[in-house]
């Protein structure tokens, strides 16, 4: 009963804020576009769990993660289920880094009795005000504790005042020691092999990559049923800027996310921001981003949090909105980004001819319809349609259906080509037209195949329109 209410909930909001016509639609979508009913969570199993650990025995001197999470008025219950998410790890190099900006010292204790280390310094949950926090204790930071956990290290840092969520970030990334570093929600959960699978990866990767990120799914308010599992795509350029698809859960490089730092003014999507900015600063995007294909992260879902209420945040969306439109802004692109009826999913408007925008783009393709429903467009090398089936105006699965995105082959008959490749159009598409039978999935793949050979990207418009 309680996802029901949810759901009507984001229903009606979405309905005062977009009206009755986006709202059918959007209700439409949803039902045609739910995940799997048969979704369910498969923990390791304890032979696994027992092989990660062995495996970490072997190999995790090489690699230490840094884990911060930034605490604020934290539900004791919550908090106490994401330290054990971590202190259950199976890979056993870490160390975590709390940040707790509550007036109180609650967190602290709850983290005592749960470790088994107990400090009797200051009464268990007594609330201080800022100047008796001033009184026991000196300069910004009024507590801070270490203290070692079978190896893994634990820092508590009790700040004096709450500095918003970037501040109190960058107070605990400033400390951390690890090779990477990872945010995690004071009130989320990671799987135990989640460190374990992100080594894994890294180590395949040769450490080559500086952006590592997971798939994840929602817990509800009890972190007993898991819901909406969210299977990301691998880093796809355009699609980012529409949507913070990479979101939880994401590693960075010490140094890199210690020079670029999360920034106040985008509060809400700090995230977002300091993933693009961290693109932005990648010689090549691609090579420098990896993305592991298991879900290794818990997002909780509940009244207060953004994964149950879209609408608790605005501001954040606003935010995120901001961080693209300096994204773009930063490379001269002369664009307008603004909100979809979806929160939290942007529209990017090119106000000067794209190809003069965008050079490095081969083709622009949009679906192709039959009976309403997709039968064309965007492809896969293989030639199968990747949005095949999608009701005209659907968005489907994470409404990715309705982003603009990087594709590997688009349809000629609905494509809009660089002039700069003309020749190679006339050549490869207009002269086999003209056949009484033209193969165009053969056409396109080969068409595009040739663009990306070049150097080209295709880029798929869910809105373009044949010409």
């Amino acid at each position: 009963m309680a996802k029901v209410g949810e759901l009507y909930n984001k229903a009606n909001r979405y309905l005062k804020r977009n009206g009755m016509g986006k709202t059918a639609i959007a209700v439409a979508d949803t039902a045609l576009s739910k995940t799997p009913k048969n979704f369910k969570y498969q923990l390791a199993t304890a032979e696994e769990l027992r092989a990660q650990r062995a495996w970490s025995d072997r190999f995790s001197s090489s690699l230490k993660f840094s884990l911060v999470v930034p605490a604020y008025e934290t539900d004791a219950v919550y908090f106490d289920e994401m330290l054990s998410s971590v202190l259950g790890q199976t890979y056993g190099n870490w160390e975590l880094i709390i940040v707790d900006g509550s007036r109180n010292t609650r967190l602290f204790d709850e983290m005592e009795v749960i470790t088994g280390v107990i400090d009797q310094k200051i009464q268990p949950g007594k609330e201080l005000s800022l100047e008796e926090i001033r009184s026991i204790y000196s300069f910004e930071v009024d507590k801070e504790v270490t203290f070692d956990y079978y190896g893994c290290m634990i820092k508590y840092i009790h700040l004096c005042k709450n500095y918003g969520i970037s501040e109190n970030s960058n107070i605990g990334i400033a400390q951390a020691t690890g090779d990477y570093v990872g945010l995690l929600d004071h009130d989320d959960l990671l799987t135990p092999d989640a460190l374990y699978y992100m080594s894994k990866a890294l180590v395949t990767n040769a450490y080559k990559a500086k952006l590592i990120y997971s798939d994840e799914d929602k817990t509800d308010a009890k972190g007993k049923d898991f819901f909406e599992p969210n299977r990301k795509p691998d880093l796809n350029m355009d699609m980012i800027l529409t949507n913070n698809y990479i979101c939880h859960f994401t590693l960075m490089e010490r140094k890199l996310i210690q020079e670029l730092k999360f920034r106040s003014d985008y509060d809400g999507a700090q995230d977002y921001d300091i993933f693009l900015r961290a693109l932005a600063s990648f010689e090549d995007p691609y090579e420098m981003t990896l993305h592991v294909p298991k879900i290794l992260y818990h997002w909780r879902a509940h009244a207060q949090s953004t994964a149950g209420n879209t609408d608790s945040k605005e501001y954040a969306y606003e935010a995120g909105r901001r961080a693209v439109d300096d994204y773009c802004r930063e490379r001269g692109w002369a664009i307008t980004v603004s909100h979809t009826a979806h929160l939290g999913f942007y529209h990017l408007e090119y106000r000067n001819n794209l190809f003069m925008t965008r050079p490095e783009l081969g083709a622009v393709c949009g679906p192709i319809f039959k009976l309403g429903k997709i039968s064309g467009g965007a492809m896969r090398e293989d030639g199968s349609v990747v949005y095949r089936g999608l009701a005209r105006g659907m968005g489907g699965y994470m409404h990715r259906g309705s982003l603009v995105q990087q594709v590997e082959a688009g349809d000629v008959r609905n494509m809009r080509i660089n002039p700069a490749v003309q020749q190679v159009y006339d050549e490869m598409v207009e002269s086999k037209r003209a056949n009484s039978t033209p193969n165009y999935v053969e056409i396109s793949l080969e068409f595009c195949k040739k663009l990306r050979e070049m150097g080209y990207k295709i880029l798929y418009d869910p809105d373009h329109k044949p010409e």
